[in-house]
């Protein structure tokens, strides 16, 4: 027999946590819906009420929604929804399998007696995963209609390959470029990929990751992200929480300087590429595609499934990928003349059609951008100083 119930708080969250890890299994997606995503954000942002909407069928768990009603970003035009409130690259529905179909309607049917009717989001849903079917059919069976969004992850499938066998399927410019720039980056000192043996190692190395990110970004002219205590709040959470536990954060090494960065995750047996950077300085030597090289090396070495590039369609991802997974975001209403509704099915496409919209959010976040690198260059924290170029000396001795 399935009952329902929701709790409210952290300590639903925190007290769920064993079973909770127990229902995803591990596969591509699992950090995503994992208790730690969710605790980590919340760690580091303010949600309001969180709720978890719990499933049991003979008192075993059988599904998790972790929801809140918080306001959405520009995208959504900052309409209060009702969503899973840690957003991740992949967001299916936390239910055991073949249990979607009795499960999910009546969990949703509980958020909303909790919430009261409203809009309602659910983002990053892989396109073949059993539960989409379920989430649309219920939002049709209450009369709401029903807007969906799609988005494609990049992915490298090895296949069980060697890495030569890999590098023969890529183009003849990309191969021979990785190969060139690690040869340049290692005139300045032995290139190796390298990982934090202790979790003190990790913090430090974090702390210079969340420099070398803002710092990229914003000599680019966009706004940085790790300038907000509540991000780096977040991400320390995260390094706490998966540390031996499906955290992979990584560097390229060269000498003794650390040129790139990528903190990533390793679940399924796919690790993902999801948060990278460089040091600016070292840009002309391409160390993101040399970093990435000898990650799909190790990867090759490991017996890994692949890389995945998560969401976003980079031109520089295609030169690596050989797959794709598509993703669907669902934003339903109460009814077709919602205003959310309307923005989703009509005021949203016809805003980006406009001549200027775009030219005019690169000159919001490029002005949002100066602002920020005023701010930081007055009140930078002691310790935080530019990272060291290569001198002239090193180069000449190197040559």
């Amino acid at each position: 027999m399935l009952s329902v119930q929701v709790a409210e708080g952290e300590r639903a969250l925190a007290a769920l946590a064993a079973e909770w890890e127990e229902l995803i299994g591990n596969s591509f997606a699992s950090i995503f819906c994992h208790p730690g995503w969710y605790q980590a954000y919340l760690d580091g942002f303010s949600v309001g009420k969180v709720v978890i909407v719990i499933a049991r069928e003979h008192n075993r768990l059988v599904g998790v929604l972790p929801l809140a009603r918080v306001r959405a970003d520009a995208n959504g035009l900052y309409f209060r929804q009702i969503t899973p409130f840690a957003r991740g690259d992949y967001q299916p529905p936390i239910v055991a399998a073949g249990r979607a179909t009795s499960a999910l309607p009546r969990m949703l049917d509980a958020a909303f007696e909790y919430f009261g009717r409203g809009a309602f989001s659910w983002a990053n849903i892989p396109a073949n995963d059993a539960s989409l079917k379920t989430l649309r059919d219920f939002f049709h069976s209450r009369g709401m209609p029903c807007i969906e969004e799609r988005d494609v992850s990049p992915r490298l499938c090895l296949g069980g390959r060697d890495f030569e066998s890999v590098e023969r399927t890529w183009s003849a410019s990309h191969r021979n470029d990785i190969r060139r720039q690690r040869k340049r980056l290692a005139q300045h000192g032995p290139v190796s990929l390298w990982l934090p043996e202790t979790l003190d190692q990790a913090d430090l190395v974090l702390t210079e990751f969340f420099r070398v990110h803002d710092e990229k970004w914003l000599t680019q002219g966009f706004p940085a992200m790790f300038h907000l205590p509540c991000r780096q709040r977040q991400f320390r959470a995260l390094l706490r929480g998966f540390w031996n536990r499906g955290l992979h954060f990584s560097t390229l090494r060269c000498g003794e300087t650390d040129v790139s960065y990528n903190f990533g995750f390793l679940t399924g047996g796919w690790v993902h590429w999801y948060r990278p950077s460089f040091r600016s300085e070292f840009g002309a030597y391409s160390p993101g595609k040399v970093h990435l090289a000898l990650l799909v090396e190790e990867a090759c070495r490991q017996r890994w499934h692949g890389v995945d590039f998560l969401l976003g369609q980079e031109h520089y991802k295609s030169l690596w990928a050989n797959d794709s997974l598509e993703v669907v975001s669902l934003n339903a209403a109460v009814h077709s003349w919602a205003p959310s509704h309307l923005w989703f099915s009509r005021g949203k496409n016809f805003v980006k059609r406009r001549p200027g919209v775009a030219s005019m959010r690169t000159s919001i976040l490029h002005a949002q951008a100066w602002l920020q690198k005023q701010r930081f260059r007055f009140e930078r924290p002691a310790g935080l100083e530019a990272p060291a170029r290569v001198s002239r000396a090193a180069k000449k001795a190197a040559s």
